[in-house]
């Protein structure tokens, strides 16, 4: 075959096309693992806006249920008056408070890195090894920690003082308390998701951002530019 072509001939492979097949692109973004992650965030908030996380029978205490609305800000005297709670129980339902807050502010930052997925190293590691997900697993642990020790105290105290001799006297869970363990095994099912995922190793991330340098440089040729075009006949011999 000539080494030369006449203008207009097609020489296959030779023609930059823009629009063509694109590199195959690495998204940062896991949306996999964004959905339990809004099932985290959404539990831990409800569990804080319910008033229930203990339930209390058979003391004097005339509350069935308890919770960390009612020791923060102000507290209502007759709680105390009544047996329900003590000093060391009210220190340790803000304490619980306080990990729910700790809890929702991890979710929260695990679930926007998984949306947007940004490039920047340090957040990239934070996304990919599941920082954030892994430390709300922690503080969702230890709100549960937290709420058999407080449950432990109510019962102690509901046991000194009885409302009838003979009664029957028992704590046990609420809703919230379920709601947070529903929040840490949804962090879990996050940070699994994160954690399986296949990422490209570093050489293979900068050949990918190569070619695809590559690739939009291509771009800047005209649609119709033709690398057949650089190799035009010479003029015809006239003797």
């Amino acid at each position: 075959m000539s080494m030369y072509a006449p203008p207009g001939s097609t020489v296959p492979g030779g023609r930059r096309r823009r629009g063509g097949t694109t590199l195959p692109k690495q998204p940062e973004r896991s949306l996999v693992s964004a959905l339990p992650g809004a099932l985290s965030i959404t539990a831990l908030c409800t569990a804080l806006a319910e008033p229930a996380w203990l339930r209390v029978h058979g003391g004097t205490c005339p509350r069935e249920e308890l919770g960390v609305a009612d020791v923060l800000g102000y507290i209502d005297p007759k709680l105390l008056d009544d047996y329900c709670v003590n000093p060391q129980t009210i220190l340790l339902l803000r304490v619980i408070a306080a990990f729910c807050f700790l809890g929702i502010l991890c979710s929260l930052t695990a679930f926007l890195l998984d949306v947007f997925g940004p490039k920047h190293p340090a957040l990239k590691i934070t996304r990919r090894y599941a920082f954030a997900h892994i430390l709300t697993v922690l503080q969702c642990a230890t709100v549960i920690g937290f709420c058999y020790w407080a449950s432990e105290l109510i019962l102690s105290l509901q046991q000194q003082h009885k409302k009838y001799h003979g009664s029957l006297i028992y704590v046990t869970f609420a809703i919230s308390f379920y709601l947070v363990a529903g929040a840490g095994g949804a962090s879990i099912l996050a940070t699994a998701a994160n954690l399986l995922r296949h990422y490209p190793t570093e050489e293979e991330e900068q050949a990918l951002e190569l070619l695809s340098e590559m690739e939009d440089s291509s771009e800047t040729f005209p649609a119709d530019y033709d690398i057949a075009n650089q190799f035009q006949p010479p003029p015809a011999y006239t003797p």
